[in-house]
């Protein structure tokens, strides 16, 4: 009998993961990294574009604003990880622009209201 072993592991920096997979170093990395552009920002286009710039966008999926890798649409976490509010987020910034996106309650948070 042989046993076959990967030698080949994935860079750890090339691969994305969700929040239900993030070890307690990552989730606390990813927390310091990403509230503070949270707490500094002005209004959502601000928000957006900056998340933007680091490679994340923020979309809904299912109902619930998540912050997603920007190059492959993949869920990394919800709003409630990094220990935010959506109903505190539109108290300070007003109400976000979205465009739904299918039919599951899902849609994109725009830099900008789109014009005709």
């Amino acid at each position: 009998m042989s046993i076959r072993i990967e030698t080949e592991q994935p860079d750890a920096f090339s691969v994305r993961q969700t929040s239900t997979e993030l070890d307690c170093e990552s989730a606390v990395l990813l927390r310091a990294t990403i509230l503070p552009i949270f707490a500094s920002a002005a209004s959502w286009a601000g928000l957006t574009d900056i998340l933007n710039d680091k490679g994340y966008r923020l979309v809904f999926r299912d109902g619930r604003m998540c912050l997603t890798d920007q190059t492959t649409g993949d869920r990394i976490c919800g709003l409630r990880f990094l220990g935010l509010e959506f109903r505190d987020l539109v108290r300070r910034l007003g109400r976000p622009v979205v465009v739904a996106r299918g039919h599951e309650a899902d849609g994109d948070v725009l830099t900008a209201r789109p014009t005709a």
